[in-house]
């Protein structure tokens, strides 16, 4: 790396023979009409002034030599040098003489005097925007102005200085005066040897401007120093942008991620991780652009839900997930939708599994099962299911088997927790499966009705104040029954006239309902009914549970696959001595299966599967060598490797773990972590069979 002080127009616009182009990881050209006034004026002054003027930095690297020109790329110092650039484009265009015009156009374009080499089109501006801009900046150097995208920054931009200037000029103050201005801009020039690291040096600049976006970060590493950059851009990156958007970018690096890499990655370490990732499977920049460009394909698949090359039952599975905000499921279903591709299943037994997860999420929202648990189970559900490679060959089976087994808290609802919930549970807090519910229970069987300009609307009045003909009606217990009772599914229709119905009596409400409403199934029972009370409410959620059973019911697989080793059995921390005289075979935390072999392996894995979670809590305890076991006197965790007696660490940190303790032992550090988290100690089990004693001969 060189380092100098510089001049924009004497070291880099000025200089022959020399193209500067934006890669294609760069932001698009985006300077502000503010930010280009400021620099216009402070160049005005510069030029009355006869002084100096510091515009920062310019990070530049050769990248090849060809028909006499340098090319280079602009690592950092894009907006700038693209601002004086159009600037320049400005001050010839409005220059009175011919022959500062005649002097700014050769400064614009590498001179050819004697026509010694080739300049072609490609070549001959001395800058080069990333591809959009470039096609814009072309136009307009070409004096297409007709032709120009009016709303690209390049025209903007490119406007505002010749109406600056005119002001300028109308001032007295010229084009000649300008230029000298222009002169006056200083900036370091930073030059990049091929042994620097162009990454590095790129995110040491930005980490101190506008964040980079975990995308914006990813496009950079795979594209920034590759001699093939142009084609790796058109050919993979810039068609998962376009079937991303912005909007669900940076949730599918994520989700890819967790998908791909062993344990969590969080979003501020998401980066970091997909280094790493990258650099420990030998990707290269192509190869792992394809597979970027693959999962961004069904991704877009997930979210979207209107892939032609899916039959419909799969879309409106997918429909359903996305409402509910199921989310997580993709972490399983990537790998499912690999199968489907490569005709280890078909269309039918994926959709199959699709209303299988579908009726899984409803049944386990109504329930108010805690979600904490979900990413785990589906970043390990696809290894858990399909662990014999046989299981394939019945692969709808084998998921509702494997779901049918679980004894920990994910098990699939029972029908009677089902209905329970659904009769009784606040629906109406989950907005978007109260609506969906209602949404499915008016169309079951009969032409769609349109719901979208639908609201949830409550037929016993939400208003804390509740009138006195509604307290009359539901009677002497009025206040506890409404609490009781308001938010329940026996309670709740769909109408498009919410804000007209608000507070009226019964049968105000009913006679208006029954004068617009196209709502016919949600309102049978409530037609027909002369007073709304407890006993009504109760009567109709019975009803409509039923009907939501039917259209989610349980599902039974028509060949049992069994998950189960008869050695093992799976055990919770709650009775620690149970641990005792045991191999351990896994463990799950929070939905996630994690294989083991040792207790002290599961303390290990326990331990950093947490430290990911949150770490402030176990540095806490080594920073203060705090005893997590108030009754022992062992210290887990310290940065003082004498205070535990080991030399082994928490990965990637300097924070070292003591071991060395009994399975019962290490199973009451469990239970006390799990606490010290806030984890729910139902969301930890081990499968454990009993040790083997060894024969004495």
């Amino acid at each position: 790396m060189r380092i100098y002080p510089g001049r924009i127009m004497n070291n880099f616009i000025e200089q022959n023979k020399r193209q500067y182009a934006i890669p294609v990881y760069q932001r698009n050209y985006e300077w502000s009409a503010d930010q280009c006034e400021k620099l216009f004026q402070d160049i005005v002054v510069a030029s009355q002034r006869g002084k100096e003027h510091f515009c920062g930095s310019v990070v530049y690297s050769l990248v090849r030599y060809e028909n006499n020109i340098n090319h280079y790329i602009v690592i950092d110092g894009q907006q700038r040098m693209t601002t004086v650039y159009l600037l320049l484009k400005a001050l010839m265009d409005m220059a009175n003489d011919e022959g500062e015009k005649q002097t700014i156009y050769k400064v614009l374009i590498n001179q050819d005097a004697f026509q010694s080499y080739s300049v072609d089109a490609a070549s001959k501006l001395k800058l080069k925007p990333i591809k959009s801009d470039n096609n814009q900046l072309m136009l307009l150097m070409d004096g297409k102005v007709d032709q120009v995208d009016k709303s690209s920054g390049i025209w903007r931009n490119y406007d505002l200085f010749c109406r600056l200037i005119k002001e300028q000029q109308e001032k007295g103050i010229g084009v000649t005066q300008i230029y000298y201005g222009l002169q006056q801009l200083t900036c370091v020039d930073i030059s990049l040897d091929q042994e620097d690291n162009a990454q590095e040096i790129f995110e040491r600049i930005n980490s101190t401007g506008v964040p980079l976006s975990l995308s914006d970060k990813i496009r950079n590493f795979v594209l920034m120093v590759d001699a093939e950059q142009d084609e790796l851009y058109e050919n993979y990156w810039l068609k998962t942008e376009n079937l991303l958007k912005n909007s669900s970018m940076e949730s599918f690096f994520v989700d890819y991620l967790n998908m791909k890499v062993d344990g969590f990655t969080k979003y501020e370490d998401a980066y970091d991780d997909f280094k790493n990732f990258y650099r420990d499977n030998e990707y290269t920049n192509k190869s792992v652009l394809q597979e970027i460009l693959h999962y961004a394909q069904l991704y877009h698949a997930f979210v979207n839900a209107d892939d032609s090359q899916y039959c419909t039952r799969i879309n409106h599975a997918l429909a359903g997930l996305q409402k509910l905000k199921q989310t997580t499921s993709f972490l399983f279903l990537f790998r499912v939708f690999d199968d489907l591709q490569a005709g280890v299943v078909s269309q039918e037994e994926v959709a199959d599994v699709l209303e299988f997860l579908l009726n899984y999420s409803i049944r386990r929202l109504v329930c108010e099962v805690g979600s904490n648990s979900l990413r785990g189970l589906y970043k390990t559900l696809y290894t858990r299911v399909f662990i014999r490679p046989e299981n394939k060959k019945h692969y709808y089976d084998s998921v509702v088997s494997f779901f049918k087994q679980l004894t920990t808290k994910d098990a699939f609802p029972t029908d009677s927790d089902f209905v329970n919930a659904l009769k009784f549970n606040n629906l109406y807090r989950k907005n978007s499966l109260c609506k969906y519910l209602l949404v499915k229970i008016e169309n079951q069987g009969k032409e769609q009705l349109i719901t979208d300009n639908l609201t949830i609307e409550h037929i016993m009045p939400q208003n804390k104040n509740l009138s006195s003909s509604w307290q009359k009606m539901l009677g002497d217990n009025w206040y506890l029954d409404k609490d009781k009772y308001l938010h329940t599914l026996g309670n709740l229709t769909l109408t498009a006239y919410n804000s007209e119905l608000g507070d009226k009596p019964f049968a105000e409400k009913k006679k208006k309902l029954n004068a617009v409403t196209k709502v016919v199934t949600l309102y049978a029972d409530v037609r027909n009914c002369e007073v709304w009370n407890s006993s009504t409410i109760e009567t109709r959620a019975e009803n409509l549970s039923k009907v939501v059973l039917n259209l989610y019911p349980t599902i039974d697989p028509k060949e049992q696959i069994s998950f189960s080793d008869p050695r093992y059995q799976e055990y919770t921390c709650e009775d620690p001595n149970n641990a005792t005289f045991k191999v351990p075979q896994y463990f799950v935390l929070q939905g996630e299966r994690i294989t083991v072999s040792t207790f002290a392996d599961m303390l290990r894995l326990l331990v950093k599967r947490l430290y990911t979670i949150d770490k402030s809590i176990i540095e806490s305890l080594a920073r203060n060598n705090e005893k997590v076991l108030s009754w022992s006197q062992s210290v887990l965790f310290s940065y003082d490797k004498d205070v535990v007696n080991t030399d082994e660490k928490i990965p990637n940190t300097e924070i070292y773990l003591g071991l060395g303790y009994s399975a019962s032992h290490i199973m009451y550090i469990i239970q006390a972590l799990l606490d010290l988290y806030d984890i729910d100690r139902s969301d930890f089990v081990y499968s454990a069979r009993k040790s083997i004693a060894k024969k004495v001969s």
